[in-house]
């Protein structure tokens, strides 16, 4: 069920991207200030939601509430408040949509990820921001990075990672940098 059903989404999510010439995903990039590299962001979005699909699945969520989320328009969704990009280490950034909670959304798992086709694991950074592009309140900023923090630290001790959070470099979004300690 699950597989017809990504496998329904990724046609659809491609040819919406197709027929918009990947303005939406362009647009996206422009507003993080990242390469203009709509296809990456395609192509990541896809590998991303598939795993975070499966780690739903694990974690006894429904995985097809998060697919139907996941629209190539993010103003198809009323519902959704944020937008999560993450950086693979440059050789792609994926997005998916959020609801305010984020907790569909397993940044520890999905740390320790290995992606098919990139040779990498993980990410490098990640961003959240609206989907309506408006700036993120205060409140907001405290508990996203409560949400990241715990969700990280679960699985992560401060002697295994490190964390930092920057609301000032790029407009409208907190920006997370993630990396393992030496």
């Amino acid at each position: 069920m699950v597989d017809e059903g990504f496998q329904r989404w990724e046609q659809d999510f491609r040819r919406a991207a197709k027929a918009d010439k990947y303005g939406i995903l362009r647009d996206h990039l422009r507003k993080l200030d990242l390469p203009d590299c709509p296809k990456l962001l395609l192509e990541g979005t896809i590998h991303l939601v598939r795993a975070c699909l499966a780690y739903a699945s694990l974690d006894g969520q429904s995985p097809l509430k998060f697919l139907e989320m996941q629209k190539y328009n993010p103003d198809d969704r009323a519902d959704v408040m944020y937008a999560v990009t993450f950086d693979l280490y440059g050789k792609a950034f994926a997005r998916v949509l959020a609801l305010r909670s984020i907790t569909a959304l397993d940044f520890a798992d999905l740390y320790g990820h290995a992606w098919e086709g990139y040779e990498i694991c993980g990410y490098s950074r990640l961003w959240i921001s609206h989907t309506d592009g408006s700036r993120l309140a205060p409140e907001e900023l405290v508990h996203l990075k409560m949400r990241v923090t715990g969700d990280l630290r679960f699985d992560y001790s401060e002697e295994e990672l490190d964390l930092w959070f920057d609301d000032l470099s790029t407009e409208g979004a907190l920006m997370v940098t993630v990396q393992d300690c030496q």
